[in-house]
């Protein structure tokens, strides 16, 4: 009898994870579907065949294929975020910081670095109330984390900013004209390109040497999963 009810709380668990495997399934397809074709060229159907689920079931959890996007690009940004933390907690200094998140934002991790995404976002919230709304949340959780770093640098005298909130908002905004340049492959606009004018910028707004920002970002290293 203990056996048999074991195996019936096992199912029960495996039953109530089921639902949000599935979402997450469906949150992933909607990232590479729409990635790979743009929100006009994806249809309800390819996120359903790449999920492997039905139509029905992305309706289900997200009410259209705008709720999807919207949906899918914070459930990046939440796995992004995490790492974000991580990473930043273990590089030396408000100026290692700093090149590290402009090493993210060139490209060099997910989220933030798939711009693509962002600017189909953007365009949604022109027009569509949940996008905008999820779009001024997600600029709002990159500028505080941004802000964070400044006030760390400016505590520690390291970083002279004239105006921290106005510093934070002018580097936030340059970064994503950047990033539209980098999306839309602009000719001559690389990842390394992006973050050296971000970062000569970073240096004039925060009254440092750009030869402060010079280099590679010391990366930490990640664990590796036990085999």
């Amino acid at each position: 009898m203990a056996g048999t009810t074991s195996g019936q709380a096992a199912g029960g668990s495996t039953a109530a994870r089921a639902p949000e495997e599935r979402r997450r399934r469906i949150l992933e397809a909607t990232v590479a579907v729409i990635r790979d074709r743009g929100f006009a060229g994806t249809r309800v159907t390819d996120i359903a065949e790449a999920a492997g689920t039905s139509s029905g079931l992305v309706l289900y959890h997200f009410g259209s294929l705008a709720g999807a996007l919207t949906q899918a690009l914070t459930h990046v940004e939440d796995v992004f975020y995490g790492e974000l933390e991580s990473e930043l907690a273990a590089v030396p200094g408000p100026v290692e910081r700093l090149r590290l998140m402009a090493d993210l934002a060139s490209g060099a991790g997910p989220a933030v670095g798939d711009w693509t995404l962002w600017l189909e976002l953007w365009v949604r919230a022109l027009r569509d109330d949940d996008a905008r709304a999820a779009r001024e949340s997600l600029d709002r959780r990159w500028r505080a984390a941004l802000r964070r770093v400044v006030v760390e640098g400016a505590a520690a005298g390291v970083f002279h900013p004239a105006d921290v909130a106005a510093t934070t908002l002018r580097l936030s905004s340059l970064m994503d004209g950047l990033a539209i340049q980098l999306a839309l492959a602009e000719p001559g606009m690389t990842p390394a390109r992006f973050k050296r004018l971000w970062l000569d910028a970073a240096a004039l707004e925060l009254g440092v040497p750009a030869q402060a920002f010079r280099g590679r970002a010391a990366r930490p290293a990640r664990r590796r999963a036990a085999s």
